[in-house]
């Protein structure tokens, strides 16, 4: 079994992966976590016999089949997902044409979108992509998110993260910041005006599920040029009954029963091939 040394450098390699970072080579490797050649060939090594890397050529290597493996089980078997999926699915049967659906959930310290459901007609931008980390002091979603974590982790999150608090206006002291965050908790929403993506308006409301430990909202994204303040008015009370909808569904939550159907135990080492799919039923769609 990897020790906790090994753990950490296989994560921070799979985190040196971004938007603008698709293939690394061992070089790039060994500079952007000083590692010595041998421990840098070891930790790939290791990622590309498991399947989260693939060799692409002959020094670089890209994420591997076993992230999406991983990633159709996390949606066939999330808590979160499983409770909330059809509640988000229901909200954009009702949104208006044009609008987006967003499920978030806290992330370390930012905030990330877990599923979309997009109502019909076309979509402009949304920049809360599925699986995209953002900070959590602008937009609706990631002010909300806030809303939902206790007043030690927002006083710890403050000290860590005050200039990024500053700049986003979020707030100028502690005192400040604890109070905007006070603000949405008592009203149980937060709208927010292309503070994210131009022509997009906001509106979410949060959620708890105390027994897992999650925090999160329920967002709905609506296009500005065409949402009178009645639609805005209407789309508060909607995720409000949807973010209630979520927490009392996972009052009654049990982990669902896996299927017998299809063999999901395929892995490094096992007999036979496993063939990633898509989530089963309707599945997320990312932003265009």
């Amino acid at each position: 079994m990897a020790g906790t040394g090994s753990i950490q450098h296989l994560s921070a390699l799979l985190d040196l992966f971004t938007d603008r970072q698709w293939i690394l080579t061992i070089d790039e490797v060994m500079t952007k976590l000083e590692l010595p050649r041998s421990t840098a060939y070891r930790t790939v090594s290791a990622l590309s016999r498991t399947g989260f890397l693939d060799r692409v050529s002959d020094e670089g290597y890209s994420l591997g089949p076993r992230i999406l493996q991983l990633y159709r089980l996390l949606q066939v078997g999330d808590p979160l997902l499983q409770v909330a999926r059809p509640v988000c699915i229901a909200l954009a049967a009702t949104a208006p044409r044009g609008s987006a659906v967003l499920l978030c959930r806290s992330y370390f310290d930012g905030v990330m979108c877990v599923h979309q459901e997009m109502a019909p007609g076309p979509q402009e931008a949304v920049s809360y992509q599925v699986g995209r980390p953002m900070p959590l002091y602008r937009g609706s979603s990631s002010k909300t998110v806030l809303a939902a974590l206790d007043r030690p982790r927002l006083t710890k999150l403050y000290d860590r993260q005050s200039d990024d608090i500053r700049r986003a206006g979020f707030g100028e002291s502690r005192e400040a910041f604890l109070a905007n965050v006070k603000a949405i908790q008592r009203a149980g929403y937060c709208v927010a005006r292309g503070e994210v993506d131009k022509g997009r308006i906001g509106i979410s409301s949060p959620f708890a599920a105390k027994r897992i430990g999650l925090t999160g909202c329920i967002s709905l994204v609506l296009s500005e040029a065409s949402s009178t303040e009645e639609d805005i008015s209407r789309a508060i009370i909607q995720v409000s009954a949807a973010a209630h909808d979520i927490m009392q569904r996972f009052v009654a939550w049990k982990p669902a029963t896996p299927s017998s159907d299809v063999d999901s135990s395929a892995g490094p080492g096992a007999t036979g091939q496993a063939t990633a799919s898509g989530s089963p039923g309707r599945r997320a769609r990312s932003s265009p």
